[in-house]
């Protein structure tokens, strides 16, 4: 179909062919100058997951820390996503249990153990599968712990809460965190339950680091989400929307960004950070105070900050 000169033809819907970024920064540079980068194609069924993050931060990461600094103790920072809860698929989620043994999800979990003064060990191992290989379900695993709540005649069940999308109601997630509410709450306040971690955070505990991730919907926490700014609008200005040049323009974007740029960053939102441990309402005048002015005159500074050794994650 012809198109005038002066109009733009009609893109096609959909997202097309990209480039996912994953990388780590440190609050000096790119983590190991940006060997932990990766830069996937995407688009389609091909995504970033969960498995893909493990495997960067196993081959990539971590190795990359420990030849930038040899002996120390990295601690890695996380946004809350999904890929970065990524559990495997033997570990003790209450979200993955039916209420009766077998159903849709039959989920192999590992043994838990199960502290109990009675016992001449102080404790016990509980399986949760029946030597024929079909899960327990969530009932006769708390029975058996002794934590079957009985209000009269009647079995407690999962809470629900209303579905926004529909009339139909969904779990309650907040009782995943432990309570006497409901079955799933008694038993995700149990220990084995209440510690276990996500694969990312295992391989990073297994390597002798530690890991920590920042509290919902506060992306202004993380200084890396300043470093994707600063490489997207280098990559919109010069993109000829075309996958090739995106292939070119993203390494130049990410290497454009200085390292003094990069402790800005990081120093910025220690700001941010020390505003909100004084309880300090975000953009009220006594955090822009605390935040944004950063100088007391043309030759002092109000603080300095040291550097820790610290990783901040974030992917793109």
């Amino acid at each position: 179909m012809p198109v005038h000169s002066e109009h733009k033809p009609l893109r096609k819907q959909g997202r097309g062919q990209g480039l996912h970024i994953s990388d780590f920064l440190t609050p000096i540079a790119r983590l190991g100058d940006g060997e932990a980068c990766v830069t996937p194609k995407c688009g389609g069924d091909t995504w970033w997951t969960g498995d893909r993050l493990l495997d960067q931060m196993i081959n990539k990461a971590i190795p990359a820390f420990e030849a930038q600094f040899p002996g120390c103790k990295a601690l890695f920072a996380f946004d809350n996503s999904r890929n970065h809860l990524n559990f495997a698929d033997n570990a003790l989620r209450v979200s993955e249990m039916n209420l009766e043994p077998g159903g849709t999800k039959m989920n192999i979990m590992n043994d838990t153990y199960v502290l109990d003064d009675k016992h001449a060990d102080s404790g016990y191992v509980q399986s949760l599968v029946w030597p024929n290989g079909k899960p327990k379900g969530l009932k006769i695993v708390l029975m058996e712990r002794g934590l079957w709540p009985i209000s009269g005649q009647h079995f407690l069940t999962q809470c629900s809460i209303k579905s926004a999308s529909s009339k139909s109601t969904k779990p309650n997630p907040r009782c995943l965190n432990g309570g006497p509410c409901c079955e799933p709450a008694l038993l995700a306040v149990q220990l084995a339950f209440r510690n276990q971690k996500s694969q990312v955070e295992e391989a990073i505990l297994n390597a002798g680091h530690d890991v920590i991730f920042y509290p919902a919907f506060h992306c202004e926490l993380n200084c890396i989400e300043y470093f994707w700014g600063a490489a997207k609008r280098y990559t919109h200005e010069n993109c000829e929307y075309d996958f090739e040049s995106l292939n070119r323009l993203v390494p130049e974007a990410l290497a454009g960004v200085s390292k003094e740029l990069i402790w800005k960053y990081w120093a910025w939102t220690e700001w941010i950070m020390d505003a909100y441990r004084l309880g300090v309402i975000y953009a009220s005048p006594q955090y822009d105070h605390l935040v944004s002015r950063r100088y007391a005159s043309h030759r002092r500074i109000i603080r300095q900050l040291k550097p820790k050794c610290i990783c901040y994650y974030n992917c793109l």
